[in-house]
């Protein structure tokens, strides 16, 4: 985990995940990558041609100068590399191309993340980022305060779950010497007893096998069942005191992506932790 890539507007909340990564950063001796998108107005008219491209010009002389604020202030009080960077077009396409530029580890935004807030702009640029990557992308809620993670939540699909797929999360356990919770959920309203058996059976294996791989890791394995699959994690990470959720994404069709949203998109929206989206 040596690049760290987080996109901005320079509001709060972009401003917290920028914290975040800042913390992550120190500890794993990264550099950052800071990147900022200038949605510029074109015209075919010549008349207004003058007008828009002095508007694109400020734009871009305003976000340049934010860009290399944030970069002085980070490395004379942090001594972090910063490298910043202004994109032309939309945040979404920038954070594709910056992902494969830079070739980063992991993406850090910002969302609203809390329960009872609509589904807004910036919380829908971050749920749009996840699942459509193969890099980690961790959202920080606005809500949330950094401090050194001690516990992470891993919830996985199925024991299946191959353990190099998960590094990232044991990368940042290693880093702030955190336990690993590794979970698996079982839905009670559909769920017949031979599913708590095969579920409970293939989470302890799961943590067999992680503990081979991550030796110097603290993992514990947990069966969670409940009505709901949220209210289920939440409850969980509030009576464990849980610093970051980490979720793998599958790949979906296209039908179940239209009938069936992605929960770990759902959780991204309302988590009050961070929440480390995992391609797998």
């Amino acid at each position: 985990m040596k690049k760290i890539l987080v996109p901005t507007d320079f509001s709060l909340n972009a401003n917290k995940a920028l914290d975040f990564a800042v913390q992550i950063a120190k500890k794993a001796n990264a550099d950052i990558y800071l990147i900022h998108a200038c949605d510029l107005i074109d015209t075919i008219f010549k008349d207004n041609q003058a007008i828009y491209q002095e508007h694109n010009q400020v734009l871009s002389d305003d976000a340049n100068e934010n860009l290399f604020l944030l970069k002085n202030s980070i490395e004379s009080a942090e001594k972090i590399l910063v490298h910043p960077k202004l994109y032309k077009g939309k945040i979404t396409d920038a954070i594709w191309q910056a992902s494969a530029e830079f070739h980063a580890d992991l993406i850090i935004m910002g969302t609203l993340g809390a329960a009872g807030l609509q589904e807004k702009i910036l919380g829908s640029i971050t749920a749009g980022i996840i699942g459509k990557t193969n890099i980690p992308v961790m959202a920080v809620p606005l809500l949330s305060e950094w401090d050194t993670p001690k516990k992470i939540l891993l919830m996985v699909n199925n024991s299946e779950e191959q353990p190099d797929m998960v590094k990232s999360v044991f990368e940042l356990a290693e880093l702030f010497n955190a336990t690993v919770h590794v979970a698996i959920f079982t839905d009670v309203d559909s769920a017949v007893a031979i599913d708590y058996l095969k579920d409970k059976r293939g989470v302890d294996s799961y943590e067999e096998k992680l503990k081979l791989k991550y030796k110097n890791i603290d993992i514990k394995s947990v069966h969670l069942d409940g009505h709901r699959f949220q209210e289920t994690i939440e409850e969980y990470i509030l009576e464990q005191h849980i610093d970051i959720v980490a979720m793998v994404t599958h790949k979906r069709t296209f039908l179940k992506s239209i009938f069936n949203r992605s929960m770990t998109k759902k959780m991204s929206y309302h988590t009050q932790i961070p929440l480390l989206a995992i391609p797998a």
